[in-house]
């Protein structure tokens, strides 16, 4: 599990544990079930978009969450994150 949770800090491992599209909140909870913490969702957002490669707009939208539409993504080329998502201290 410490693995695990070493790798999605560099890699896009998380990735493979969501569907083939999915939304970034979807994504906030597989770091956060990894990671055992709770994280911002604004900074998570930020950061998973803002880095290159990573994640790509597929133009769809879901409420399979309920509430207002979210966007669709799909994991990127990006293999490994530069700057890394470092866990927080716990």
């Amino acid at each position: 599990m410490e693995r695990a949770r070493s790798k999605i800090e560099y890699s896009s491992l998380a990735t493979a544990f969501c569907p083939p599209e999915f939304t970034v909140g979807e994504l906030r909870r597989v770091y956060e079930a990894v990671w055992g913490v709770v994280l911002d969702p604004r900074n998570f957002h930020r950061k998973v978009t803002g880095t290159p490669g990573f994640l790509v707009p597929t133009g769809g939208t879901t409420t399979r969450q309920g509430g207002r539409p979210a966007q669709l993504f799909r994991a990127g080329g990006a293999t490994l994150l530069n700057p890394p998502m470092l866990r927080p201290e716990v």
